[in-house]
């Protein structure tokens, strides 16, 4: 039985380090969408520039989407962990 409750805890660790990192927005802000509509909000408010700011929402977003924090792809970090 102690086998069993050993590679329970084994894979839950596996499976733990396998799991996507959170982003510096998803961190900060809860989550990208929110930190957009913050963002949205200050473009609204005359705080941020209205040509620029949305372009930054773009890219951010994609960044985002594609894991592309920390300067690797998390694709590119969990295969390199294998």
């Amino acid at each position: 039985m102690s086998s069993v409750r050993s590679m329970l805890a084994r894979v839950a660790r596996l499976e733990q380090a396998r799991a996507a990192p959170r982003s510096p927005f998803e961190e900060a802000f809860g989550s990208v969408d929110a930190w957009a509509a913050e963002i949205e909000a200050g473009i609204a408010a005359g705080t941020y520039d209205a040509i620029d700011m949305p372009v930054v929402i773009t890219c951010v977003r994609r960044w985002h989407a594609e894991g592309l924090w920390g300067g690797l792809r998390w694709v590119q970090v969990r295969d390199y962990r294998r």
